[in-house]
Parts: C-alpha cells; structure tokens; sequence
C-alpha cells in the first residue's frame, strides 16, 4: 500500500525559535525536508537545515521533493491573512495537509500594551489595494497589517489627511524580533516618521460612527445648498446596492447627505464627493467631520474632469451634472464597464437628459419617489407633500 504523502504547513509566527509551538517544534523534528522562505530561514536555521524558495514556489518545490513528510514554514499564523491557505488549496490533491498554527503578529502587539482584541476590526494591507478610512471610521480598534506601498507612514499620512491625525496609534516593528521597535503616537506624529515594510498597527478611534444607521436629514448641516431628501437618498442607495469594498461617486454631492448614506453602507470602500461649488464643498467637509464618515472625500471642480483622476468606480449616484449628464455616464462606463448608476431628477428637462444617458447601459429602470411626512402639530398630525423625484438606474446584466 502506497503511503500517502505529509505537508505540515506550520505557522513561524514572529520567526523566532522561541516564538515556536511544541508542536510546531516536534514537527519540523520529524520531517523528510523543511521548505520556506529566505527571512524565516535565516531565523529558524538552529532547528532544521531548511531550503529556500520564494513564496509563490513553495508548493511547487514541495511536490517536487521526493520525500514523505514535508514541513513548510509560514510566517505569522496559518489562519490569518496567511499564505497557509493558498498552499493548502494547492498541496490537497497530492496528500495529506496539516495546518499547525502559530502566534500572529495581532495578539503580540495587542500584548504590548495589554489590549483585548476580541472586538477589533482586521484588515490587511501588506501589498493590497484598500483604505483605511472606512475602517477607522466605523469600528473602535482596528488592526491592520502593512506591507509594499500601504506602509506605516503612508497610512498615518492618510489619517492626518482625511481629518484623523489626533487618534491613537500604536505601531509593532519587527515585532517579536531581536530589533523589535514598540510605539504609540497621535497618526499626526507617526506620520512624520520611517519605518521597515512589515509593520502591524493599532488604530483606535473612540469616537467611531455606527455604520448601522441610516442617515437622517435632522443630521446633516444644509446652509443653500440643495439636498436629496432623506425618502429618495434611502431608495437611491438601496438600488445601488452598494458592497462593503465598493468604490463610489457621488457626483453633484451637494450636503453630502448621500455620501455619507453611501459611506455607511460602503464602511470598507471609498467614497468621492464631487461637487463645483466652493460652499457646497465646505458643507461636504464639514458634515463628513460631524457624522465621522472619514471614507468621504470632497473634490472640488467639473465632474468631467475630476473622474478622470478618480480610481474606477462600482457604483455612481449622479444628483447633479451641469448638463454633462451622457459625457459623465459614457466616461463611467469606460472606466468599469459593469459599473452600477443612479441618476436623480427633479426636473422634466433633468428627465428627459437623464432618460437619453441611461441608455448607454444594458439594464435600466426608472421610478418615481413621492413621500409625504406627517408633523404633529398639537393633538392632530398634519401632511406635508415633497416634491416628487425620479430615479433612473443603468447598470450590466451581470
């Protein structure tokens, strides 16, 4: 009977011996043949003789060894933001895989400075496109793992940028290394210093927003400025159906008010408020501030030409236009074929514009919103009628 073949893919943690399970240790003990990359080798070269490969060709010189039992270090834990997985799905066919956990770099640092964790947000940014702001925004503590172009620096940059520079971080270089570096700082002060590529933060927010909440127009701070009512933002949004990562515009954003409806709803993603006015700007800014959507970012000037300069979106509510209406819907398209749109209209003339943009899209749908409010005014309650507004939605088939 043929044996079936080993792979132990064991979580190093910080890549230190001591830092090992018994487990993990007895583990390597027994192997025909350790694998992993060149940091944990240089580190763990006292347990076992270890060969080195580069990440992406792990599994691959795995099954290449004509061995029984292969172990295969990974950093960190196996269960978190690990490769482990990766490696599994490719070694499965080809014998047993066993997972062996390890410490992460998370529950070091929360030990630092005698953090639970139970309740943090985690996201991992080492060498993933994302923000951090939508995170931050919605959730007290949250964990985030850094790496390539979203290192320490850039991201405390970000957080001092959107508005957050006074919130507590808490930074762990090298963590469990013998050059370890431990701080914590206000993101304004961390923003102006360097750091190594492998870095875990712990970013806490005291006064984070509940992202559970609709957004109602007693919350928003209007001035002049027109806004999209709270009956019609609440459908808007549902018919964008919006994805917690999504990337979103809000074009002729006004108050912001349904940016900040959208930013709830997309608490992971990003949301860019383009607006012309100077005054409506200010009040974007300041509502954002207020309702702590920090995942809103204002941009001032013609939307023709600022989405350009925009990351692609998947989802656009367009309130307002300036008669740009098919040139902004046509430039939408070619820049994420399969985004999903609504457009607003109040007038009949914004209708019949709008009505000739949504058919640039495969799917479309219209409706109209009429909502009536009731106000109690003594012992009776009196209606009042808003004005009526149309929805029109375009999107693919798929």
């Amino acid at each position: 009977m043929v044996k079936k073949r080993i792979f132990s893919i064991i979580g190093a943690g910080s890549g230190q011996p001591d830092g090992l399970t018994r487990e993990a240790k007895d583990t390597i003990r027994i192997c025909d043949a350790v694998l992993s990359t060149e940091r944990l080798a240089n580190s763990l070269s006292s347990l076992a003789k270890i060969t080195v490969h580069q990440t992406s060709q792990l599994a691959d010189a795995a099954l290449a060894i004509k061995a029984e039992h292969i172990a295969i270090l990974v950093s960190g834990d196996t269960g978190f933001f690990s490769v482990a997985n990766s490696l599994k799905n490719k070694l499965k066919d080809h014998g047993v895989v066993k997972m062996i956990c390890g410490l992460n770099s998370m529950q070091m640092l929360c030990a630092k400075f005698g953090v639970s964790y139970q309740d943090a947000f985690w996201i991992s940014l080492h060498g993933r496109k994302g923000s951090l702001l939508g995170a931050v925004s919605y959730n007290k503590k949250v964990i985030v793992l850094t790496g390539g172009e979203q290192n320490a620096k850039k991201l405390c940059q970000t957080l001092v940028a959107a508005g957050l520079g006074d919130i507590k971080v808490s930074i762990g270089e090298n963590i469990g290394s013998d050059n370890e570096h431990i701080l914590c700082d206000t993101a304004q002060k961390l923003a102006e210093q360097n750091f190594s590529d492998l870095v875990v933060m712990l970013v806490q927010n005291p006064d984070a927003g509940d992202r559970n909440l609709a957004v109602l127009d007693a919350d928003m701070e209007r001035g002049n400025v027109p806004m999209t009512k709270q009956e019609a933002r609440w459908t808007a949004v549902k018919m964008l159906n919006l994805k917690p990562d999504d990337t979103v515009y809000d074009i002729g954003a006004g108050t912001g008010s349904v940016s900040m409806e959208m930013a709830r709803k997309a608490h992971n993603g990003m949301i860019y408020a383009v607006e012309r006015k100077k005054e409506a700007i200010e009040l974007i800014d300041k509502n954002r501030r207020q309702l702590g959507c920090f995942n809103v970012l204002p941009f001032e000037g013609q939307a023709a030409s600022i989405i350009d300069k925009l990351p692609a979106p998947d989802a656009v509510f367009i309130g307002g236009s300036d008669g740009e209406m098919e040139q902004i819907t046509k430039k939408l398209i070619s820049k994420n074929p399969k985004v999903r749109v609504v457009i607003s209209a109040v007038s009949l003339e914004t209708l019949a514009e709008a009505q000739k943009a949504i058919k640039n899209f495969e799917v479309q749908n219209i409706i109209q919103i009429h909502a009536v409010r009731g106000n109690r005014l003594g012992d009776t309650t009196e209606f009042a009628s808003n004005n009526p507004i149309y929805l029109l939605y375009g999107g693919s088939k798929e």
